[in-house]
């Protein structure tokens, strides 16, 4: 589907008084896209003196982070960026960065990566201004399980802090900021009004991670609101990708990953600021583990949050019964590893159901299991997870197994050792805190809080 030659990069600004930014993109000066993000929340005070210059640094950096959403319609070779001029080292993050937030899209659409995104820059270097902050912690929160194990951890380890929503607003992000008693700081995002024509006469799959975006617009939000620790929920299963093609490791998760983490904080030091501290909170920790402190840190969010993607389409509902779909990658993740530490009647006060007695999800536990095909692309990991769940979920039925598990005891548990199970339980409850970007200062409260939560 070449269609157009070049992307452009072509300009933006910003309404100081509205708090709201524009950013203009064309594929050869014929399809335009405009987008703005409103940084303007009601109920938190702006800085009181605002430098310019500095707004304008960041938004040329967020400029570069929010075109992926329209280059992706028509892929071209070259882009053309008007608005900034950037050193080697920073041309190069955002090559990798964008090979490997690409990787799942060029996989699923058979498109080799080998002659596309070929920057060029046709600016001056922006001039950084280091600001300073203060010690104020921003938390973005979704529906699921991982930010709300932030939250209550970070109250074990009495740290202040605000949530942060990204986009647009719902009842889910209300449940959990409710049942917090904390104040949220929204942003809303507008995607380029036209987006919805093209869209039609598109024909690529397409995934936007989602994570990269927000961790620029958080800059800005950052400077103007007085945030030093921007604090995330992505934990280490994120490191872990799904396939190899066109010589990318390919991952799903790629913009929550460590690896991610590491580059997107120096290019911040260098380009933007030394003072912001982008890190998650979860790093150090397994999925199978944040379930287990959820399962004893979240039973009052248990009838009112969602780790289903697909709930998108019923983001209004109040019906907590319609926050899962109940057949996707992640349901069957999230439910499967809950299933280890919660009872029977637990597991369907949140999903409505037992999804291990339904025999049309086997061939989904199936590759969650990695019995048939590669790692779903899905926030999802890892196998020894769902091995060691589902076999902990053995004590919730005395007397039969359900269809999945009978699958998985046949197919899986009568193949392993107890010393295999053993080795497992050791990789995955492991404690330690140290591999991840987590400021020293963080590091030594996580540390003393997890003495109390894992008691």
């Amino acid at each position: 589907m070449q269609k157009y030659k070049i992307f452009y990069f072509e300009s933006y600004w910003f309404d100081y008084d509205k708090k709201l930014a524009y950013f203009e993109y064309s594929f050869d000066w014929e399809l335009f896209f405009r987008e703005e993000i409103d940084f303007f929340s009601s109920d938190f005070l702006v800085r009181k003196e605002i430098q310019n210059n500095i707004i304008d640094n960041i938004l040329s950096h967020i400029h570069i982070a929010l075109w992926i959403s329209y280059y992706k319609f028509y892929p071209t070779e070259k882009l053309i960026v008007k608005t900034i001029n950037l050193s080697k080292k920073s041309k190069d993050f955002w090559h990798k960065f964008y090979l490997n937030w690409l990787g799942e899209f060029f996989y699923t659409n058979k498109i080799d990566p080998t002659n596309l995104l070929k920057f060029s820059f046709e600016w001056n270097k922006k001039e950084k201004i280091d600001f300073k902050l203060s010690n104020k912690m921003l938390v973005p929160v979704w529906w699921g399980k991982d930010s709300i194990v932030s939250i209550e951890l970070l109250k074990e380890m009495w740290q202040d802090f605000d949530l942060y929503t990204f986009w647009k607003d719902n009842v889910l992000y209300e449940n959990t900021t409710k049942i917090s008693g904390k104040k949220r700081l929204i942003t809303k995002r507008f995607l380029s009004k036209n987006i919805k024509e093209v869209i039609d006469g598109w024909s690529y799959n397409w995934h936007v991670p989602i994570t990269w975006i927000i961790a620029f617009n958080m800059l800005l939000v950052s400077y103007l609101y007085d945030y030093k620790y921007l604090v995330l929920s992505n934990e280490k299963s994120a490191n872990f990708w799904n396939t190899n093609k066109y010589w990318i490791n390919i991952n799903h998760q790629w913009s929550k990953s460590l690896e991610f983490e590491v580059d997107f904080s120096f290019y911040v030091s260098e380009n933007i600021s030394k003072d912001i501290k982008y890190f998650s909170l979860l790093r150090p920790f397994y999925e199978i583990q944040i379930a287990m402190f959820f399962s004893s840190l979240g039973k009052k969010y248990f009838k009112y949050f969602s780790s289903c993607n697909n709930n998108f389409k019923i983001l209004n509902t109040n019906k907590p019964s319609d926050y899962w779909c109940l057949e996707c990658p992640k349901c069957a993740f999230v439910y499967s590893i809950l299933s280890a530490f919660l009872t029977k009647e637990e597991l369907i006060s949140i999903f409505w159901k037992d999804m291990y007695f339904d025999e049309k999800l086997i061939p989904l536990f199936r590759e969650l299991l990695w019995i048939k095909d590669i790692k779903p692309f899905e926030c999802v990991w890892e196998s020894s997870e769902v091995i060691w769940a589902m076999k902990k979920a053995y004590k919730n039925y005395k007397d039969k197994l359900p269809p999945v598990l009978e699958m998985f005891k046949s197919e899986v548990d009568t193949k392993m050792t107890d010393n295999q199970y053993e080795e497992i339980s050791k990789k995955l409850f492991d404690f330690s805190i140290e591999d991840s970007n987590i400021p020293s200062e963080i590091k030594i409260l996580l540390a003393k809080s997890l003495q109390n939560v894992i008691k």
